[in-house]
Order: structure tokens, then C-alpha cells, then sequence
């Protein structure tokens, strides 16, 4: 007979809340992500979460953006470390919320400015999160400084689009931004044909 109260004290309700993580942190894969509007319009699947996805709220919400980047699929398969922070608070009552701890995909503590309350900004601090003893492949900062100089090499265009559809690599690039400024440059020069130089 088991001994452990974790499904016993566990709340009643179709999704994950703070009261899930009185006990503690959880480190949870995401599995899939369903986006659709209304109050809580991000819903987070995750190994073991018994059909009762984590519905972040928007300061977690703008966690996961900003390292991960704006397209909710890249999240598939990344692990996070959620917990309960007492000091959420709701219609001024300390109620608790879930908030974010470390997640895949940083080398280094990561300082994000975000809208905390109303009319206020606040500064969260997100800290790696290895899994296994090595980083994800996908987030491994030379195969991104790679890809980076693979797309500066064929131009302006080709970097600015990487940089777009990147965001969750930019910190592993930013130290390089002169030499891949000048890969595009030199990428960009027109080509003189050997007959058009003048004698």
C-alpha cells in the first residue's frame, strides 16, 4: 500500500493549477500545444498530465515565447520546470500561480523584462535546464551559430529570415554578430564578370 498522498491531496479540476505543485517543482516534456482564444487560450499537454494540460498564464506564457519562440510546435518535445509561487496574486489576494523555473535551450541564466501587473514590468530570471547530462541538440550553440553563418552566406535576406524564425537560438549568435554581419556583406556584393573589368 502506498504511502504517498500526491493523488490524494490533488485538486479537482480539468487542468493543472498551483494547488498541483503544493508539494513541489515538476519537470514536465510537452507533448503538444493547442492555441484558440478565450481566457486561457494556450493550452500545454505534457508526459503524464492525465488529459489535464497547464494552461499558462500570460507572464509564463511570454517565458516560453521568448526562449523557445513564437511557434507553439517548437515547444513539442522540450522539457520545463514549473512551480508554485505563493506571491501570484488575484483581485489582491495572495492566491499562488504557476510559474517558470528553467527550461531546455539556454547556456546561461536568461533575464526577461515582463509585464508582471498592470502597468507593470518586472524582471523573471529563467535558468537552463539540462536533461540527460547534455543540452538539446536542437539548442546546441555551435550547430546554431552554424545554421546562423550558413544563412548569413547567402545574404541579407536569408540571415534576416533565420533570425526571424529563430528566436529561441539569438542568444547563442548575438557574441558573432560582426563576423555574420560581414558574411552578409560579402554575401551581398554584386559579382563583376572578369569581361566587365576595366583594363
Amino acid at each position: 500500500m502506498t504511502t504517498d498522498v500526491t493523488k490524494a491531496i490533488a485538486p479537482k479540476s480539468d487542468q493543472l493549477n498551483a494547488d498541483s505543485l503544493i508539494t513541489g517543482p515538476m519537470t514536465i516534456r510537452i507533448r503538444d500545444v493547442k492555441v484558440s482564444d478565450g481566457e486561457q487560450p494556450i493550452w500545454v499537454y505534457f508526459d503524464g498530465d492525465d488529459n489535464k494540460p497547464w494552461k499558462p498564464c500570460k507572464t509564463a506564457a511570454r517565458c516560453l515565447a521568448s526562449i523557445w519562440g513564437p511557434n507553439a510546435a517548437q515547444w513539442v518535445g522540450m522539457h520545463c520546470t514549473i512551480y508554485n509561487d505563493p506571491t501570484v496574486t488575484w483581485a489582491g489576494a495572495a492566491v499562488g500561480g504557476i510559474r517558470v523555473s528553467h527550461m531546455e535551450g539556454l547556456d546561461k541564466p536568461r533575464a526577461l523584462q515582463l509585464t508582471k501587473t498592470r502597468g507593470k514590468k518586472g524582471t523573471v530570471t529563467i535558468q537552463p535546464l539540462v536533461m540527460g547530462g547534455k543540452a538539446d541538440p536542437r539548442f546546441d550553440p555551435d550547430a546554431a551559430l552554424q545554421s546562423a553563418k550558413d544563412a548569413a552566406m547567402k545574404g541579407k535576406d536569408a540571415f534576416t529570415q533565420w533570425w526571424r524564425e529563430n528566436a529561441d537560438k539569438r542568444e547563442a549568435v548575438k557574441p558573432h554578430m560582426d563576423e555574420l554581419k560581414k558574411m552578409v556583406e560579402e554575401a551581398d556584393k554584386p559579382d563583376i564578370d572578369d569581361d566587365e573589368v576595366p583594363l
